[in-house]
C-alpha cells in the first residue's frame, strides 16, 4: 500500500469528519495530504467547515496511530480502496455522496453490473424463498448482489447468490473486522471467499443505529437496481428504496398482502411508482429496455458490464435510446419541461393545472423512467 492510502485512511478516522466533508477538503486541498496539513484559518476557508470540525482535525491529526490502523487491516485480512484507486466502483462514483474510500475483506469485481435486494429483519418465511429466489437468478444472469448482511431478507439475499455460485457484497454498518450480527459468522466467511464485505467505517466501529442509514447510500448506489422484498412502511428499506430513487437508479417491490405489516412498505412503494414485479425476468426485461444492460438469453450468458443499445423501440426525437411510455398525468407534467429548463412540484402544478401532489408523483414515476434527473436543489430537468 502506497503513502496515499494511508492520508486517506487517516482523514476518515479524524472525529467530525464524515464523507462530504472529507469530499470538501479533497476537493479543496487537492489531495488528503494537504488538506492534513493546512492551518486552522486555511480548513475554515473551506465551505462547510467551522471551528470545531477544523479543531478536531488540528487536534487529531498527529495522534491517529497510522501502524495501528495497518496492524488491524493485516489482521482482518483487509485492504483499503480510495476514491481516486481505479478500483473504485464507477457507479458509486455517480452519486452524490460517494464514500472517499472504504475498507475491503475478500474480493470482487467491482466493474460487474450490481443489483441490491433488501427487506425486513423480521420477514416471512414466504419473504426468504423470495429473497433467495431472485438473488439466485440474479447471479446466474451474471448480477454481483448487494445487501446489508443484516438479519432476515439481507441475509437470504446473500445466501442465494452464493448458493447459486454467484458473487455477492455485503454492505456494513460497521467496521469490516467487526461481525454483527453476531448469528453470522458463517455467512461473513462465505461472502469473504466468494465475494466482498465493504464498510467505509474505521476499523473496529460498532454497529450503531445511526450507521445503517448512512452505508445505505451504498448499497443502492453500487447498483443498477433495488429490489425491496419485504419492509414494513417505515425502517431501513424505504430508505435505501428512496436513496436509490434520488440516486436516478431502478427500484422494484415485491407487491404482498394487504393486512401483512411487512408488505406495507413495498405497496406503498408500488403506489408511488416502485415498478411491481412477481419474477426476475421483470427486473430483466425493465433494464434491458431503460437500457442499463443488455441481454443475449436470460439467465444463460452474463448481461455486459456497460450499457449497450437494445432492441426497444426507439425514440425519434433521440436516436439510440428507447421510447419512453407515460401516463396520462406524467405526460401532461413532462410537456410542461418544453417551456422550463428546470421545474419544481409547484411550478408543474402552476403549468399543468394539476394537484402539487399529482405533480410530485409523475416527476417521481418521469425520474425512474429515466425521463428527467433530480437536481441537487431538488427541483428535476429534463435527461440529457
Amino acid at each position: 500500500m502506497d503513502e496515499e492510502y494511508l492520508y486517506y485512511i487517516k482523514l476518515c478516522a479524524i472525529p467530525e469528519i464524515g464523507a462530504m466533508t472529507a469530499m470538501r477538503l479533497i476537493r479543496h486541498f487537492g489531495s488528503p495530504r494537504e488538506a492534513l496539513s493546512a492551518s486552522r484559518g486555511e480548513l475554515m476557508e473551506v465551505e462547510k467547515i467551522g471551528a470545531k470540525t477544523a479543531d478536531s482535525i488540528i487536534s487529531n491529526r498527529d495522534s491517529i496511530d497510522v501502524e495501528k490502523i495497518m496492524e488491524k487491516m493485516s489482521a482482518a485480512g483487509a485492504r483499503y480502496i480510495h476514491f481516486n484507486d481505479p478500483r473504485y466502483p464507477r457507479m458509486l462514483k455517480e452519486i452524490s455522496d460517494p464514500p472517499v474510500g472504504f475498507y475491503i475483506v475478500g474480493d470482487c469485481d467491482f466493474s460487474a453490473p450490481c443489483i441490491s435486494i433488501i427487506g425486513s429483519r423480521n420477514c416471512s418465511i414466504y419473504g426468504q424463498i423470495t429473497a433467495k429466489k431472485f438473488a439466485a437468478s440474479f447471479a446466474r444472469a451474471g448480477f454481483t448482489v448487494v445487501s446489508g448482511m443484516a438479519r432476515g431478507i439481507d441475509s437470504c439475499a446473500h445466501y442465494g447468490a452464493l448458493e447459486a455460485k454467484g458473487k455477492t457484497i455485503a454492505v456494513l454498518g460497521c467496521g469490516v473486522d467487526v461481525l454483527y450480527p453476531p448469528e453470522n459468522g458463517e455467512l461473513y466467511g462465505k461472502i469473504a471467499s466468494g465475494g466482498a464485505l465493504i464498510s467505509e467505517f474505521p476499523l473496529g466501529t460498532r454497529a450503531d443505529k445511526q450507521n445503517f442509514p448512512i452505508r445505505n447510500r451504498i448499497v443502492s448506489g453500487l447498483s443498477a437496481a433495488t429490489l425491496v422484498v419485504e419492509s414494513d412502511i417505515k425502517g431501513g428499506s424505504m430508505i435505501t428504496a428512496r436513496l436509490a430513487a434520488e440516486q436516478g437508479r431502478d427500484v422494484f417491490a415485491i407487491p404482498g398482502r394487504i393486512d401483512q405489516a411487512t408488505s406495507r412498505g413495498c405497496n406503498a412503494l408500488i403506489r408511488d411508482g416502485a415498478r411491481l414485479v412477481t419474477s426476475p425476468d421483470d427486473i430483466f426485461d425493465e433494464l434491458a429496455f431503460s437500457r442499463r444492460l443488455e441481454f443475449s438469453a436470460k439467465e444463460k450468458s452474463p448481461p455486459h458490464s456497460e450499457a449497450a443499445p437494445t432492441r426497444a423501440r426507439q425514440n425519434p426525437e433521440r436516436p439510440g435510446f428507447p421510447a419512453i411510455s407515460l401516463s396520462g398525468d406524467e405526460a401532461t407534467v413532462y410537456k410542461c419541461f418544453d417551456s422550463e429548463e428546470r421545474l419544481d412540484a409547484d411550478k408543474a402544478a402552476e403549468l399543468s393545472n394539476l394537484p402539487v401532489s399529482k405533480c410530485i408523483s409523475a416527476l417521481l414515476m418521469l425520474e425512474i423512467k429515466k425521463a428527467v434527473v433530480k437536481t441537487p436543489d431538488g427541483a428535476w430537468r429534463k435527461r440529457a
